[in-house]
């Protein structure tokens, strides 16, 4: 006989990809985070080889975080060069649920997007890109669906 499960089904969000500044489309998606006082929409590109995320300082400022006040590191991006980037834990909406998670804030960032890497969003979610179609596919990861206390 099948046992059944109280557990909520996990909801699958879409992202069709956006298109670059250079014309070319990429799994560029919105995001939400928490300033303090109200939520703010982030765009981000998300990058399956990116072990952090790491988003301009710039961003820092309107989210209210001070970089002399996070975790300092250094962190390899894909060409090689390493950046100086301050850590802190950003509470965030994204693919239908709010959580907190690290982001590394640096001002050395030098392309026009920020990125979305694996910790804190590839232990929560499945990740499916399909460059076919243009379309990023979030599904939640079971155990991803304990609430927590939401903000605002």
């Amino acid at each position: 006989m099948a046992r059944t499960s109280k557990r909520p089904t996990p909801r699958r969000v879409e992202f069709p990809y956006l298109k670059d500044a250079t014309g070319h489309h990429a799994p560029i998606i919105y995001l939400q985070a928490w300033t303090g006082n109200r939520w703010l929409y982030l765009q981000a590109y998300v990058d399956s080889g990116a072990s952090w995320s790491i988003f301009h300082a710039d961003v820092a400022q309107l989210l209210g975080l001070k970089l002399s006040r996070g975790r300092r590191l250094a962190m390899a991006m894909g060409n090689g060069h390493a950046i100086a980037v301050t850590v802190h834990r950003v509470r965030v909406r994204f693919g239908g649920a709010e959580f907190t998670v690290p982001v590394g804030f640096s001002d050395a960032l030098k392309i026009g997007f920020n990125l979305l890497g694996r910790a804190g969003f590839f232990d929560r979610f499945l990740m499916c890109f399909n460059d076919r179609t243009k379309l990023l596919t979030v599904t939640p990861h079971a155990r991803s669906m304990r609430r927590e206390k939401p903000h605002g």
